[in-house]
């Protein structure tokens, strides 16, 4: 007999609870970064900010609202994986649109790859993930947190090249 999807999201309840506050916190640290950088953030530079910082905040932005679906009280099944799937489908091709925006400025392949592919491959998992909960597959929630575990970690990657970035352009502490 197959666990209902609230009562399984129910044993992930610490997982997503860690996930959203470090969500919250980093939208919070994108502040502190856009102050730092507060010199580059000019009309000139508005093409860098749309295909680096924007696309960073949008995970953070998607990985809160996860942490939502997976944690508030709704009827089982479909409506929790179709949150899921819609957030998968909306983050596939919003970092494909990035993704190919990055290939033509990211001088480096290690920013193509952070900033275009892994978020490509986190929300396309997490499509996969709703999937499989819809068809109440095993490991629907084990690929559901990897993936979006892997999101965490490239919005971290990518947060701290910002700030190296913007350090680098302020001239750093005097």
């Amino acid at each position: 007999m197959a666990v209902p999807t609230v009562e399984a999201f129910r044993a992930w309840h610490d997982f997503y609870v860690l996930l959203g506050t470090g969500a919250a916190t980093l939208i919070g640290a994108m502040f502190v970064v856009v102050s730092i950088g507060s010199s580059f953030l000019i009309k000139k530079s508005e093409p860098q900010i749309r295909a680096f910082m924007t696309p960073t905040s949008f995970i953070w932005r998607r990985l809160l609202l996860g942490s939502v679906l997976a944690m508030v009280p709704a009827p089982d099944g479909p409506p929790v994986s179709v949150g899921f799937a819609l957030t998968g489908i909306a983050g596939l091709l919003y970092s494909g649109r990035i993704g190919l925006d990055i290939a033509g400025r990211a001088d480096l392949f290690v920013d193509r790859i952070w900033y275009g592919v892994i978020p490509m491959v986190g929300y396309a998992m997490i499509l996969a993930a709703a999937v499989l909960l819809v068809l109440e597959k095993p490991g629907a929630f084990e690929t559901l947190a990897l993936r979006l575990v892997l999101l965490l970690i490239a919005s971290i990657r990518n947060s701290w090249d910002m700030i190296v970035f913007f350090a680098q352009r302020t001239g750093g502490p005097s």
